[in-house]
């Protein structure tokens, strides 16, 4: 018979002390180690799902980025990240580990492939950055000009949607939020999304504040335009799986008319890119297909790694 997952509440969480201290859920076992960093605004809960895969065959450590979660704030700078990586790697004792990331993750462990080389791979889920004009006029056709007025528009319109989600909010706004992520919107699994935004709140009398809040999550924003995934492509120093979704964001009200369009002509870039470390690969799932369809990308994961 098989044994029953565990308990993730039951699952040791070590606090690696520095600045910022970080919150680290561990999952013993045998096997290359895996180092999980959720995306922007989440929490190491979204792993679960996926955890339950990957965690047969490596020990895995899933981590609170700083400033969210349970983890402490610190600056909001991409390079943080990266050293906090470094410093659970080395908290943890880990050799050649792989480091898998989502969004704001993948980004991170994207940059750590091009600093180090003593780690088996890193895997970059849908950690491209903002769209670039670049790309979105070619892809399109249109001139650099119209091409920059689009990308601008769908860059000010996601971070001033993240940042209203962000915002803090009556209690009963926050319970009917919960109540509404309790039926698993898109095919997510609603007790992990519960559990995360759980783990990302602070109370106070009848207001419920997320962590990241709205000027943190403008100054992440901006700490993403530090992020070029072309020049990181060819800096990188170890094998490297990217990770894309070839499905379509849903409809979000108020967005830029060609917000579709312009992430479409990103993504067709991301899948042409090609360098003598990086593999890619398109998958048909939405933006969050780690918590959607967890089997697709664990599989993905598994192939790369015994490819390397």
């Amino acid at each position: 018979m098989p044994t029953a997952a565990p308990d993730p509440r039951e699952l040791p969480e070590i606090r690696v002390r520095g600045n910022p201290a970080l919150s680290v859920r561990v999952r013993e076992g045998e096997g290359v180690p895996i180092v999980l960093l959720h995306g922007l605004g989440r929490t190491l809960e979204d792993w679960e799902p996926i955890a339950l895969l990957l965690g047969r065959n490596h020990p895995l450590y899933a981590v609170d980025q700083r400033g969210h979660g349970l983890s402490e704030d610190g600056a909001w700078f991409l390079d943080g990240y990266v050293d906090d990586l470094i410093r659970v790697i080395g908290h943890f004792g880990l050799k050649q580990p792989v480091v898998v990331g989502h969004h704001l993750g993948g980004m991170v462990a994207a940059l750590y492939g091009t600093r180090r080389e003593d780690l088996t791979a890193v895997v970059n889920i849908e950690g491209h950055g903002w769209p670039r004009a670049e790309s979105v006029a070619e892809g399109l056709g249109l001139s650099p000009e119209n091409a920059q007025h689009q990308v601008t528009a769908v860059r000010r319109f996601a971070v001033e949607h993240l940042a209203s989600v962000a915002a803090p909010m009556p209690l009963d706004a926050f319970e009917r939020l919960v109540e509404g992520l309790r039926s698993g919107p898109l095919g997510m699994p609603g007790a992990v999304l519960e559990a995360s935004v759980h783990r990302a709140v602070t109370a106070e009398r009848d207001v419920v504040s997320p962590r990241p809040g709205p000027r943190a999550i403008r100054a992440l924003c901006r700490a993403l335009d530090e992020f070029e995934p072309d020049r990181v492509d060819r800096e990188l120093r170890v094998p490297a799986l990217t990770l894309v979704s070839t499905v379509p964001l849903p409809l979000v009200p108020g967005a830029p008319l060609r917000l579709h369009d312009v992430l479409s002509a990103q993504a067709a870039h991301e899948l042409t890119a090609r360098t003598g470390q990086l593999t890619v690969r398109g998958v048909d799932a939405p933006h969050t297909m780690h918590l959607s369809h967890p089997d697709t990308v664990a599989s993905h994961i598994e192939d790369f790694l015994h490819a390397v």
